[in-house]
């Protein structure tokens, strides 16, 4: 009886390869967007925490020159902020390309997986049928030394 032997086994490795460095890029692309969420939290905490100082500021006195320096900080805060809602919004796009390429390459190997299955269970069929062909020659062979053996004994 021949092994079973898949002919592309070689193209379902490389998809299986390829399905693993998606699923890492994909990984570091999650990764690098919860990272650049997280800074654009902390600028916006941050910019909130300096509100709240000026206000607490503005209760007690107020100088000129503490409202200028908070209009010139909160300028450029709000232009760093929108810098990152940018840079958020771009790894997101690329998080989803990365999404969408990693389910390509994952129903890609799963057809071959499929294909590899199919063949898999017709050689399972195979093998069974040949197991049985043996069986019942088996079974004739051992029906005829029973005749022979009743022939001799009858005689």
């Amino acid at each position: 009886m021949k092994k079973f032997y898949f002919r592309l086994e070689t193209p379902l490795r490389i998809k299986q390869l390829k399905e693993k460095m998606e699923k890492q890029k994909l990984s570091q692309a999650l990764y690098q967007k919860r990272s650049e969420e997280n800074k654009l939290a902390e600028m916006e905490l941050t910019k909130d925490n300096i509100r709240e100082e000026l206000d607490n500021r503005l209760i007690d006195s107020v100088e000129i020159r503490d409202l200028s320096d908070f209009s010139v900080f909160a300028s450029k805060m709000i232009k760093l902020i929108e810098a990152q809602k940018k840079i958020v919004e771009h790894v997101s796009e690329l998080c989803e390309e990365s999404k969408r390429d990693f389910m390509k390459s994952r129903i890609e190997r799963q057809i071959y997986e499929k294909i590899k299955e199919y063949h898999y269970m017709e050689y399972n069929k195979m093998v069974y049928r040949e197991e049985q062909k043996i069986s019942d020659e088996l079974a004739n062979i051992n029906h005829g030394r029973l005749e022979r053996n009743l022939a001799n004994e009858q005689y």
